[in-house]
């Protein structure tokens, strides 16, 4: 299964969005040659058609081959759960033998609840948020995993199967809870997002849950680096 990645934070791989404050228009960037922020076809809290609905469609609606794992500090339909860490994301992964896998990240509070539909908060809508999809290989699980990790993130859904936690160790870690030992500072993650043509080298950079906030992550794409860095105008509060 392909994938189609939409949204938005500090880079991006397949497509980005982003919702400035006190609106509920959102703006998107999808990865490309020459990539540019663009108006959202819908408004962040319609279900049909708005790039995060159509992204997590296999995440808010049961889909038998994608097999997922969510982290929120504040996941919905649950009182706030881990005062160490603000880390909110998705990770799904393709069970039919496709090399698939995508992990979405964003700041929103109360949002996304496993096989629940799309529901947009709308106390969030005077905040402002971003959002950010990126395409991977499987072989990139364990990296992904280990960034997640130091987070200490608060995992409120989760159906990835035996099989593939005993292929990826660092995915069986963060699925169970292991603690992590070494210094974040010490340690930084380096994959590749999976677009042949528009391919983003990225570095996640693990960092001690005392800042309160997700993994740092770095882009190397000159075109989506330049993009992002014209839109640092749009700033918006986080939870």
């Amino acid at each position: 299964m392909k994938f189609t990645a939409v949204v938005c934070i500090l880079i991006l791989l397949k497509t980005s969005t982003a919702q400035p404050p006190d609106s509920l228009d959102s703006k998107i960037i999808k990865s490309g040659p020459n990539p540019v922020w663009e108006r959202s076809a819908r408004a962040i809290n319609e279900i049909a058609d708005h790039a995060i609905s159509k992204t997590m469609a296999s995440f808010i609606v049961e889909h038998r081959n994608i097999k997922v794992l969510a982290y929120s500090d504040d996941p919905p339909n649950m009182p706030p759960q881990n005062v160490n860490s603000k880390a909110k994301g998705v990770l799904l992964v393709d069970s039919t033998g496709t090399d698939a896998a995508a992990w979405f990240v964003h700041t929103v509070p109360n949002f996304l609840a496993h096989l629940g539909g799309y529901s947009w908060p709308a106390s969030e809508t005077a905040k402002g948020h971003m959002f950010l999809c990126l395409s991977l290989n499987e072989a990139q699980l364990n990296s992904v995993a280990k960034a997640i990790r130091y987070q200490e993130p608060f995992i409120y859904a989760n159906n990835l199967s035996p099989a593939l936690l005993t292929q990826y160790n660092e995915l069986s870690n963060l699925a169970t809870g292991v603690e992590i030992r070494v210094t974040p500072f010490l340690e930084h993650a380096k994959f590749t997002t999976k677009a042949v043509q528009v391919a983003a080298n990225i570095e996640a950079f693990g960092k001690h849950t005392k800042s309160y906030s997700g993994a740092a992550v770095c882009l190397e794409n000159a075109g989506l680096y330049n993009a992002f860095s014209a839109a640092a105008l749009l700033k918006s509060p986080f939870d």
